[in-house]
């Protein structure tokens, strides 16, 4: 019923991406003006931010069977997600800080799916990987940075880029590999996955 309630609410239907999966703790989901409780069956559109409290965690499933789960003090907004029925045509999550982790369905090659924080650009041309973003500690890679990305990924190869600095080439990480991207730095030589020891808010 909350579902149908919510989902009535939106403006058209076609702003309807997909739905809240899972549920763990408490989560917040901001639409337009308003704040409302996460809700599983709860549908989600462009536009959207959702925020995890310290316990949380949120499991979205979008419309084209990919997956995204927002880790514990995290927060994220839907910036863009166009769909032709179940087909995607591209996709932009935005990571404001804390952890991501996403399952890429691939409906085209390459799969035009994208997460972006505030210092790097992620683009998907595989199907599972890993973005933290951290503010106010020190990078590991360059201790006199305080706000820094990690990606790691599972399955396929992710390319990864710094958009505060567009001198400089992005890197191809390939799975069982990450990079981090500290402040305006090129994104570092793709390293073994390790990103469980980076501290970020909600990793696990």
């Amino acid at each position: 019923m909350i579902a149908i309630i919510l989902a009535s609410r939106l403006s058209a239907a076609q702003d309807i991406v997909g739905e809240i999966g899972k549920l763990s703790g408490s989560a917040k989901l901001t639409r337009g003006t308003s704040d409302l409780e996460v809700a599983v069956a709860m549908p989600v559109a462009v536009g959207d931010k959702i925020r995890t409290e310290a316990s949380g965690q949120v499991w979205i499933t979008f419309h084209d069977g990919s997956k995204a789960e927002l880790g514990e003090s995290s927060s994220m907004t839907i910036d863009n997600y166009a769909l032709s029925g179940s087909t995607r045509k591209s996709a932009l999550l935005k990571l404001w800080g804390g952890h991501l982790h996403t399952i890429v369905a691939i409906v085209s090659t390459p799969p035009v799916f994208e997460v972006h924080t505030p210092n790097a650009t992620a683009a998907a041309r595989g199907t599972e990987f890993d973005t933290a973003f951290v503010e106010g500690h020190p990078c590991p890679e360059d201790h006199s940075c305080m706000r820094y990305t990690t990606v790691g990924v599972s399955k396929g190869i992710v390319e990864v880029s710094n958009p505060l600095n567009t001198a400089a080439p992005s890197v191809q990480v390939g799975e069982g590999y990450e990079t981090t991207i500290p402040c305006e730095s090129p994104a570092t030589s793709p390293a073994p996955l390790g990103m469980e020891d980076l501290g970020a808010p909600g990793y696990h």
